[in-house]
Formats: structure tokens, sequence, C-alpha cells
């Protein structure tokens, strides 16, 4: 059994702390300047010893709710505490209302590297991108992919966003999308083979209604390059679509599984 008996100090710093999500260090220095450095990191590290306080990382702590629960009220801060970036793939099209769902894996997309957390029923991806992490905007306090990007980093990795099942019908859902943006992004950072998957599949949702402006089918088209597969882990079994140079081996039923239910 843990010993939640606190200290007169530290039941002083709780007390403060109770209405507060998120503290560092350098906010108890601030709040208790007669305490030393040392007492500081001694009393931080009794109060996550004794589950009252959650390390996120180095000099950053979470307020639990109650010993050893973990108080999670915004996520996605959280989320970018530990790693920063922007909230991106499923996570941003939560944020934009277009996933019905409340993912409990929160993806960051990031310049730098990959990594992963577990905080309560919370797990925080992080997904590095290198110098594709660019495109986002500051969304409700939170920095996220502007709507353009979050489409282009959801072709780019569909398995980060539920497939592209999914990605399909956020775009049914989405309204206006600035496409000079979007384009803009493969333009400077796609493949080939990149190019011929989504335009694929831009053209599957304009049949069915999307608002995809043929300037960007046709700028997709003039990508086309060697044959190529829709999902590259999946066998090459399936059919070839040759305007595209793509072997569809997941097949249209599952691209809009949510139009044939």
């Amino acid at each position: 059994m843990k010993n939640y008996y606190l200290s007169r100090t530290e039941q002083e710093v709780m007390s403060i702390l109770r209405s507060t999500e998120i503290l560092s260090a350098q906010e108890i220095k601030d709040l208790f300047p007669r305490l030393s450095n040392d007492m500081i990191k001694k009393v931080l590290s009794s109060l996550v010893r004794k589950g009252h306080l959650y390390r996120l990382k180095r000099g950053l702590y979470l307020v639990n709710e109650e010993p050893g629960k973990p108080l999670i009220k915004n996520p996605y801060q959280i989320a970018l505490m530990l790693f920063p970036g922007y909230v991106a793939f499923s996570s941003a099209l939560r944020l934009y209302g277009l996933i019905e769902y409340e993912p409990f894996t929160i993806f960051v997309a990031t310049p730098g590297k990959s990594g992963e957390k577990e905080i309560g029923e919370y797990t925080i991806k992080a997904i590095a991108l290198g110098e594709k992490a660019v495109g986002m905007v500051l969304r409700n306090g939170i920095y996220t992919s502007t709507l353009a990007k979050t489409f282009f980093d959801c072709f780019y990795k569909p398995s980060y966003c539920g497939g592209y099942s999914e990605v399909t019908k956020a775009l049914y859902e989405a309204g206006k999308i600035d496409w000079n943006e979007f384009l803009g992004y493969f333009k400077r950072f796609a493949s080939n083979s990149l190019c011929q998957r989504t335009g694929y599949v831009l053209q599957l949702v304009k049949d069915i209604g999307v608002d995809v402006p043929g300037e960007v089918i046709e700028c997709l088209k003039s990508r086309v390059g060697a044959w190529t597969k829709l999902v590259p882990t999946l066998p090459s079994k399936g059919k070839g679509i040759r305007e595209w140079k793509l072997i569809d081996n997941l097949g249209k039923e599952r691209i809009l599984g949510w139009v044939y239910g």
C-alpha cells in the first residue's frame, strides 16, 4: 500500500494546486519562494510517489484528481506539451468535427522524432514528419493542422486516421477546402505514387458529389508514373485502374464503406 500521508509542506502545495491541471517546477518555485530548489524537488518527487502528481516529463507534472488517477481535461494540450508539433490525423479530424467518435489515441505530427506515452486512458502518439510537419493553425487554443493539411497528412499516412473509408467520409462532410493549399503540399512533398493514390480516391468521392475541382484531379493525374498499389502493404491482387496506373487492392466498397453500409 502506498503511503498517502502528506507532510505540512505537501499539504500547502496541494491546497493551491487542486484547481490546476498541469504545473511546472518553476511555478512551484514562484508560488513558494521560501522553498529551496532541493526542497521543491523533494516535495514534487514525494507527491508523485504518493500518487497526487503524475510526471509528464522533466519539470512538468499533471495533477491527479485523486491518488493515482490523472485529471485529464484537455488531452490535446497535454499531447503538445509532451511532443512539440501539431495535432494531426484522426485527432485533427475530430477537432474539425469530421469524425463522430472520441479517439483515445491522440496523434501529434512533429518535425523530429516519433514517440509514444500512455497517460490514464489516453495514448499520445508522436509521428515524425520531418520537413512535412508544416501547415498548422491555432484552433481553440490548440495547434492543429489546417483543414487542407489535415487531408494531405491523412492521404500520406491513412492508417493514422482510420483508413480510406474515414478519409472519404470526412471529405464528404468537410464542406469548403482550400484546394490550392492542398495541392501545394503535393507539389512540394508528394511522390508520384502518392499523387496517383490520392487522385484515384478523390475521383471516387467526386463521383458521389464531393466538390473536388477538375484542376485538382488533372494536376494529380499529371504525376502518374509507374504502376503502383493503393495500399503498398497489401498484396497486388485487385482491380487495375489504367487511368491512374494503380492497382486498387482495397476495393471501392471498402474505400466508400460508409456509403454502402
